[in-house]
């Protein structure tokens, strides 16, 4: 998690199991509940479990 969490703050995309992208600005982590919080582009904060995520970009790289 602390490979990660260099990128908060940054712009990231997020691909989950099914296919599709969220894009947004890392927030954070939940440990607890085990997923990312990022930010949309309306500004809500959302939060994706671990168990859906596929891959992780920020700046046209894989990250996770």
């Amino acid at each position: 998690m602390n490979s990660l969490m260099r990128f908060r703050g940054q712009p990231i995309e997020i691909r989950d199991r099914n296919g599709r992208m969220h894009r947004g600005i890392m927030d954070g982590f939940d440990p607890p509940r085990r997923g990312v919080f990022f930010r949309d582009e309306f500004r809500r904060r959302r939060f994706i479990p671990f168990f859906l995520i596929a891959a992780i970009f920020a700046r046209r790289r894989r990250i996770f």
